[in-house]
C-alpha cells in the first residue's frame, strides 16, 4: 500500500492513465458480458442512428451519429449499442485529468479522474448508452479548453473551447449551462474576463455556433421540436411547490456523486470564500461558476414540480477538480483550514464498492434477485419474451399490426423485433397530435385496423383507446416477469375501425375512474 501511495505521489499521471485504462477495459468488459437487454431509450436512439440526421423529437443528434459509427463496424447488438459510453467517459476522465494538472498539479488531475470514474452515476451511465454519455466528455473537454483560454487568451484555445462548447449543445440541451457557467466565471475572475470580452472570445462563440449550427437550423426547419419537447419535460406548467422535496433532491444527488463527495462538497461551498490566498481561491471560483448554477436550477425545479436525479449531472465534473483539489490542499481559510484528505479518500472507496457491487449484480441479475435489488433493472428485462408472446398472439389471431399504448413499450418492441417477420408496430395516439417521436413514427397507417392487435400497459387509458374504435374484444393477457416482485403486465384487444374522438377540452374527465385492468 505504501509503495502504491508512492507511486501516486511520484508519477500521478502514469497512475492516472492506468486508473483511466483499467476501468475503462473491465466496463467494456461489462457491457460485453452483461444478459441486460437494452432499455426503451437506448432503443430510442438506436432507431433514430438508422437514419442519420442533425436531429430528432426529443434530443440533438450526437448520440445517434455515435451509435451509427459503433453499429457499422460491429454490428446492432446490444453490446455495440452501449460500447461508446464508457469509452466516452473514459475521454471524459482524461480531460480532467488535464485541468485539474493544469489548473492545480498531475496530483489534483490523477484524483479528479479517479473521483470521476467512481462517481455512482458514472459507473451506471457507463453500462448503458445515454445522452449523459456524449453530453459529459465534450463538457469536461470545454471546460479544459476554457481553462487553457482563461490562462492564455490563445485564438487557437479559445476555437477549441468554442467547439468543444457546441459539441456538447449537439449532445445534450443542459450543455447551455456552460454558456452561464462562462458568464459567472468571467465575472468572478479578471483573467476569464479579460480572455472572452476580446477578439478571441468572440471567435470562441462563432465556432460554437458553427459547430451546433446543423442542429439550430434543423429546428428551425421542424418548429423547434426538439427545443418544445425539453421545455414540456421541464414540466413547470404542473408546479407543485413543496420545499420539502429539496431532501428528495439531496438524496438523488447523493446517489449520483456519492453520500460522503456531496457532503464534503456542499461542506467546501461554505469555506471558499474565507481564504485569502488569492491563487487558489481565484481557482476555485472558476470552478465553482461551473458546478453551482446546474445543482441550483435543478433543486429549484424539484422544489417547484420534479427533476430527475441526473439532470444536474453536468455540476459533476468541475466538482471532481474541486474535490480532488481539496484533497491535495484541504479547504476552508488559511489560518483554519481543514484537512479533508482521508475522508475524500474514504468517498472514493465507497463509491468504488457502490460500483462493484453494482457490476456484479449487472453481470449477475438472478444474485440481484435473491437479494431483492434488482428493482431498478425492469426496463432493461423482459423485451425478447414480450416480442415472442406478441408476435405468436398476433399470428393466432390474423392480426394486421400491433397497436401499443405506451412510448417505452414501443421502443423496446421496436428493436428487440428488428430480426423477426413481425406485425406492423403502430401507437395509440393519446392527444390529436403526436407527443413523442413512438407516436410520430408508429401513427397507424389505412388498413392497420382491419384485425388490429392492441397490447395495453396502462389501466386508465384502455377506455380511452377502446372509444377509438367501432370493436374491441378483450383476448386475454401477456404477462412477462422482470424480478422476484415485478412483472410486464399488457391486456390484450382484437380491435377494428379505428376513428378517434374528438380530443375536446375536457374529454378524459369522463373516463376518470374508469381504469380496466
Amino acid at each position: 500500500m505504501d509503495a502504491l501511495s508512492n507511486l501516486w505521489r511520484r508519477n500521478p499521471t502514469l497512475c492516472a492513465a492506468i486508473v483511466i485504462a483499467m476501468v475503462v477495459l473491465v466496463r467494456i468488459a461489462v457491457v460485453i458480458a452483461t444478459p441486460m437487454e437494452i432499455g426503451p431509450d437506448e432503443s430510442q436512439y438506436w432507431r433514430w442512428s438508422r437514419t442519420l440526421d442533425f436531429g430528432y423529437y426529443s434530443k440533438p443528434p450526437l448520440i445517434a451519429w455515435i451509435i451509427a459509427a459503433s453499429t457499422a463496424v460491429f454490428g446492432d447488438g446490444e453490446w455495440a449499442i452501449r460500447l461508446p459510453s464508457p469509452i466516452l467517459h473514459g475521454i471524459a476522465a482524461m480531460f480532467l485529468f488535464l485541468l485539474g494538472k493544469q489548473a492545480f498539479n498531475a496530483r489534483v488531475g490523477a484524483w479528479a479522474a479517479a473521483l470521476y470514474l467512481l462517481m455512482p452515476g458514472i459507473t451506471l451511465s457507463s453500462t448503458i448508452m445515454s445522452t449523459d454519455a456524449v453530453l459529459l466528455p465534450a463538457w469536461a473537454g470545454a471546460i479544459y479548453f476554457l481553462w487553457r483560454f482563461r490562462d492564455s487568451g490563445n485564438m487557437g484555445d479559445a476555437i477549441l473551447a468554442g467547439a468543444m462548447i457546441g459539441l456538447a449543445m449537439l449532445g445534450k440541451y443542459a450543455a447551455l449551462y456552460l454558456w452561464g457557467g462562462a458568464a459567472l466565471a468571467a465575472l468572478l475572475d479578471r483573467d476569464m474576463r479579460k480572455a472572452v470580452l476580446s477578439p478571441a472570445g468572440v471567435a470562441m462563440v462563432l465556432a460554437s455556433l458553427v459547430v451546433w449550427g446543423p442542429n439550430i437550423w434543423w429546428n428551425f426547419a421542424h418548429d423547434f421540436a426538439t427545443v418544445s419537447h425539453t421545455a414540456d419535460n421541464a414540466n413547470l406548467g404542473e408546479a407543485g411547490f413543496n420545499p420539502l422535496h429539496v431532501f428528495t433532491y439531496l438524496g438523488d444527488q447523493a446517489a449520483v456523486f456519492g453520500p460522503i463527495s456531496l457532503l464534503l462538497l456542499l461542506a467546501g461551498f461554505a469555506l471558499i470564500l474565507g481564504r485569502k490566498d488569492k491563487w487558489t481561491t481565484s481557482r476555485e471560483l472558476w470552478l465553482l461558476a461551473f458546478v453551482a448554477p446546474p445543482l441550483i436550477v435543478i433543486m429549484g425545479q424539484e422544489i417547484l414540480s420534479r427533476a430527475h436525479a441526473n439532470w444536474a449531472a453536468t455540476a459533476y465534473p468541475g466538482a471532481c477538480v474541486l474535490l480532488a483539489s481539496w484533497i491535495d490542499r484541504g479547504f476552508g481559510s488559511d489560518t483554519s483550514r481543514v484537512k479533508v484528505s482521508p475522508f475524500l479518500k474514504a468517498g472514493v472507496a465507497l463509491n468504488a464498492v457502490v460500483g462493484i457491487a453494482f457490476m456484479v449484480f449487472w453481470l449477475s441479475p438472478s444474485l440481484a434477485d435473491s437479494l431483492r435489488a434488482s428493482s431498478g433493472m425492469k426496463g432493461v428485462r423482459g423485451w425478447e419474451e414480450t416480442v415472442a408472446g406478441l408476435d405468436a398472439k398476433a399470428r393466432e389471431l390474423g392480426a394486421t399490426a400491433i397497436l401499443v399504448d405506451d412510448r417505452e413499450l414501443w421502443h423496446g418492441i421496436d428493436y428487440y423485433s428488428r430480426n423477426i417477420a413481425f406485425a406492423p408496430l403502430r401507437t395509440w395516439l393519446h392527444d390529436s397530435h403526436p407527443r413523442s417521436h413512438a407516436e410520430e413514427a408508429g401513427m397507424l397507417q389505412p388498413g392497420d385496423d382491419t384485425r388490429l392487435l392492441i397490447a395495453s400497459i396502462a389501466p386508465a387509458d384502455r377506455p380511452m383507446i377502446r372509444a377509438d374504435f367501432a370493436s374491441t374484444e378483450p383476448v386475454g393477457y401477456l404477462t412477462i416477469p422482470l424480478g422476484p416482485t415485478r412483472a410486464r403486465k399488457l391486456k390484450l384487444y382484437l380491435a377494428s375501425g379505428y376513428k378517434q374522438a374528438p380530443r375536446v377540452p375536457g374529454y378524459e374527465k369522463q373516463f376518470e375512474g374508469r381504469a380496466e385492468e
